[in-house]
């Protein structure tokens, strides 16, 4: 079958119910600049470092589809026999997606540059592009009926790309930040350390240890980044499932304190196999595990910053931050998790 049909070639085009149309109605103008949108999320996808980003921006090409087939009926009727409309549901998991990012970034205090690398660039021209399909929009209800959900779907995903964006520049800086500290601890590595031949690099299969130890190198360039771009210099600790130390690593200004404190959560994860800011109620007065502190001779930590780290549903280790607020160190814990667990998995 041709792809041509030649029925366009007097200036009209055929709407998903049949009607046919001028190519320049602004109706057509509309789902036309839908489609741009959608063209641009599909090179953003392939763009993207953030797994989850990649994952987001393929389900919006879906959605977009959707929206470009209401778009391009006057009889919705019809559609809705072989499509699904945009609904309520959407927005929400829009707003859901800006609401978990935001958390995870740093906040913002002044007006941004249109992206940093590429595919934050290229996000920002899709968000761009959202907005004048959101304006588009705004245009043909003014003569024709448009769906209250579908406008209200635009501009919230206008706010999706911008906040995805945003989250690309941020995995663009944790790298910059994450090459800076490994280069030093590369550095420290060799100057303690014989040299290896090629022979004995690379030949060993990787046992739990070395994936534990390369597990804290990730943990360590995910929280020192988000550390970085909060402004608060933390402890991180990561120990072996035993209670050992890994690595410990002390940013510059962080509390000296910390240290032990750091310690501490990574141990208590371990040895509870929870979370240490889940403890925060079941050791209080009255509670299941109250005074437990004092009925081990090493020290446990009941508030928030500590996470076992497990390997297909195994524990293996645990991870310690300590040096801001509770808050702050959760922040930091739950990035540097997310960091970790979107390269080695859960």
């Amino acid at each position: 079958m041709a792809i041509y049909t030649k029925t366009g070639d007097k200036g009209t085009t055929g709407l998903f119910d049949g009607t046919r149309v001028a190519k320049n109605s602004e109706r057509v103008n509309t789902y036309g600049t839908l489609d741009e949108l959608n063209a641009h999320l599909s090179v953003c996808e392939k763009l993207v470092r953030y797994p989850e980003t990649k994952q987001i921006l393929h389900n919006l090409q879906g959605l977009l589809f959707r929206l470009c087939a209401e778009v391009a009926t006057m009889d919705q009727a019809k559609l809705t026999q072989y499509s699904t409309l945009i609904s309520e549901e959407d927005i929400k998991e829009l707003e859901s997606i800006i609401d978990r990012y935001t958390q995870l970034l740093p906040p913002l205090t002044s007006f941004i540059y249109q992206g940093n690398n590429l595919a934050a660039a290229e996000l920002h021209v899709a968000r761009t592009v959202c907005r004048r399909a959101e304006r588009k929009l705004n245009g043909l209800r003014q003569g024709e009926p448009v769906r209250p959900t579908a406008l209200a779907f635009v501009n919230r995903l206008s706010d999706c790309i911008y906040t995805l964006a945003r989250m690309e520049d941020f995995m663009f800086y944790v790298d910059e930040v994450s090459s800076k500290v490994m280069a030093k601890l590369d550095g420290a590595v060799e100057a303690a350390s014989p040299a290896k031949s090629h022979t004995e690099v690379g030949t060993k299969p990787i046992n739990e240890e070395e994936r534990l130890r390369r597990m804290a190198m990730c943990l360590l360039e995910g929280a020192t980044a988000k550390s970085e771009a909060m402004g608060v210099p933390v402890v991180i600790t990561v120990v072996d499932v035993h209670g050992n130390p890994v690595l410990t690593y002390r940013m510059a200004d962080a509390l000296l304190v910390s240290t032990e404190i750091s310690a501490g959560k990574a141990y208590t994860a371990v040895a509870l196999k929870c979370k240490t800011q889940a403890l925060k109620e079941i050791t209080q007065p009255g509670a299941d595990l109250y005074q437990i502190e004092s009925m081990v001779s090493r020290p446990l930590v009941t508030f928030g910053g500590g996470f076992p780290l497990t390997q297909n549903g195994k524990l293996i280790g645990g991870l310690g931050i300590s040096g801001g607020t509770v808050a702050e160190d959760v922040t930091i814990g739950e990035y540097a998790m997310d960091y970790m667990e979107a390269k080695y998995g859960k």
